[in-house]
């Protein structure tokens, strides 16, 4: 599995240098000189107050997508359906938050956010029921469950959960259900306390007797069921702790950043989401890191745009080379210690 052994640097270095590379020949390419992106991602991303608090708000769906995406691949299961979920996950805390608007804040919120990690799970549990019984591979059905839910977004925002209007979306949330950033500068707290589950996971996993069942399962699924393990019973909750995940990623961006549902909602977060965990081998405690990276480069596709008039579109380059740098790992000669932890 991509965890033994511990959290080697090469993957994500790699991947690092391939971007930068990636950067400098397109500036070149397009007659701005080799550090010409590399610093206009920089400004659009961190070059003001403004452009760190969006790509922190960036970073909060690339955290709980990427856990999704994680925990599922610990028991050699492979969430793909992480946009479906997160689709429906959001629909559904709006919907919730607009019909229990008159509870208190301090009830309304998490309860919205419960409500969307329901859906999420929910959504997620026909992949793996039909991976324990009829052996469909979970790949296929999460990416036919994605479809479905986008679809059936749709037509809900446009007919009985919508606003009334043409443009595909649900009312505004009320205010009682705003996730309000707490600390200065209007930062949100949304991403920090992601990256506290992250690490609250990781050591789930590594200091529990639970989560070495689920390592030994992830590992070798006859060796734990011959030792008494219950390997189904562990790839189904795990996967449907998976989808919970990416449906309270749906519902966070809709109580902290959009306030509503609207059609095309994600921005591709779900599929992002296996980049971000790939990058650093899945490992749930280093993934601010990817996370970071990623949400870096989503926060200035714009700026590419205003400063330079490069397509925004050049960040999807950059990280499909850095994607395919985490999984080639062209450095790892360099780093790596002992045998690849690769299955």
């Amino acid at each position: 599995m991509p965890w033994r052994g511990g959290w080697l640097p090469s993957t994500f270095f790699s991947a690092c240098l391939m971007g930068l590379l990636l950067c400098a020949t397109s500036g070149m390419a397009t007659g701005h000189g080799p550090f010409a992106l590399i610093r206009a991602i920089w400004e659009g991303s961190w070059g003001s107050v403004d452009a760190a608090i969006t790509t922190l708000a960036k970073m909060t769906p690339l955290l709980l997508t990427g856990l999704a995406v994680a925990v599922a691949w610990r028991v050699n299961l492979l969430n793909i359906g992480c946009e479906g979920q997160l689709t429906l996950g959001a629909l559904a805390a709006a919907t919730f938050a607009l019909q229990a608007e008159s509870l208190p804040s301090w009830a309304l919120i998490p309860l919205s956010a419960a409500v969307g990690a329901a859906i999420g799970a929910l959504w997620s549990w026909p992949a793996v029921a039909l991976k324990h019984f009829r052996g469909t591979h979970e790949v296929i059905t999460t990416l036919i469950l994605n479809y479905i839910a986008t679809y059936l977004a749709e037509y809900l925002v446009l007919g009985p959960l919508g606003d009334g209007s043409a443009m595909g979306r649900t009312a505004q949330i009320p205010s009682g259900a705003v996730l309000k950033p707490v600390l200065s500068m209007g930062v949100p707290v949304a991403p920090f306390a992601g990256v506290l589950l992250c690490l609250v996971v990781q050591a789930w996993l590594s200091r529990n007797v639970w989560g070495y069942e689920v390592t030994v399962v992830g590992i070798n699924r006859v060796a734990a069921e011959t030792s008494g393990i219950n390997a189904r019973g562990w790839e189904r909750r795990i996967f449907l702790f998976s989808g919970a995940l990416a449906g309270m990623a749906g519902a966070i961006e809709v109580l902290g950043v959009h306030h509503r549902f609207y059609r095309a909602f994600s921005a591709g977060y779900g599929f992002d989401g296996v980049t971000t965990a790939f990058l650093v081998q899945g490992l749930p405690g280093m993934l601010w890191l990817s996370a970071l990276l990623m949400a870096s480069l989503r926060a200035a596709d714009k700026w590419l745009q205003l400063a330079l008039g490069v397509s925004p579109n050049m960040i999807l380059v950059i990280q499909a080379g850095v994607l395919l740098a985490a999984v080639c790992r062209p450095a790892a000669v360099f780093f790596r210690r002992g045998r690849v932890p690769w299955k």
